[in-house]
């Protein structure tokens, strides 16, 4: 629990996890009900119960790890950072992890799916086909859920703000590069514009994706990829240009 402790510490410099802002029918809440011997309910427990402090601004997704990410197993890790934070809790991409885990798994998606939104009373939420296209893409990355990272990209919102991507980029870049240091990934995937902008604005998405090279960004290499769930597939002459970006960027995961 060392690193998840010091992964508690940095995120309450940002305050960006207010502990009274996860009620019972927050996704978290909800799935640490549903699965409470589940790996990930513990690990979020103590991390949120660190959260001790008022909301002074939106909030934000929290990230998702696996069961081996911060383990002594010897394999690849991996860490995804995939759009800005929209939630004011727990949002899309913990959603999106828990169905990774073993517990529940892809399988039983529609199952599961219906059960939460049941328990947290609402009529839409992150829908299964977007659960599914997640869990495809990673397995055709061959990247193992047990050693994979999930976050957002720009998470910290102005002070007093409670606006709609209203962020503080300044403060979303050093926290992102904090969590990318404390995590020490094998491998960093970065999905989509935002995630590559917030750590380097003079960035050209298009040449980066196409390059189908490493990106190299301070002392961290990246890989660039579409963000392939959302808007970005759709349209028939920019959905062209969205495959061959996934199938670059997918050769150069893969290789």
């Amino acid at each position: 629990m060392e690193k998840i402790n010091k992964l508690s510490s940095l995120f309450a410099k940002y305050k960006i996890y207010p502990k009274g802002k996860y009620g019972n029918r927050s996704a978290i809440s909800v799935f640490q009900r549903m699965h409470p011997d589940n790996y990930y309910s513990e690990a979020s427990r103590f991390l949120i119960d660190k959260q001790n402090y008022s909301p002074e601004q939106r909030g934000a997704d929290l990230p998702w790890w696996g069961k081996e990410y911060f383990g002594n197993k010897k394999r690849q890790r991996i860490m995804i950072v995939s759009q800005d934070s929209l939630s004011e809790d727990a949002g899309s991409v913990v959603f999106a992890g828990q169905f990774l885990s073993d517990d529940t798994g892809p399988d039983h998606y529609s199952k599961i799916y219906h059960e939460y939104i049941e328990e947290m009373g609402v009529k839409k939420y992150f829908s299964p086909n977007k659960l599914r296209k997640v869990a495809e893409q990673f397995k055709d990355w061959n990247i193992d859920s047990d050693f994979l990272y999930l976050t957002d990209a720009s998470k910290v919102y102005k002070n007093n703000s409670w606006k709609d991507r209203d962020f503080d980029k300044e403060r979303s870049k050093n926290l992102l590069t904090a969590e990318i240091e404390l995590c020490s990934p094998d491998m960093i995937i970065l999905l989509g514009k935002q995630p590559l902008l917030l750590l380097d604005k003079k960035r050209n998405y298009s040449a980066s994706v196409e390059s189908g090279e490493l990106i190299t960004i301070e002392k961290n290499k990246y890989i660039v990829a579409p963000f392939f769930i959302g808007q970005g597939p759709s349209g028939n002459k920019w959905g062209m240009g969205f495959k061959k970006r996934l199938e670059i960027a997918s050769n150069l995961i893969k290789k």
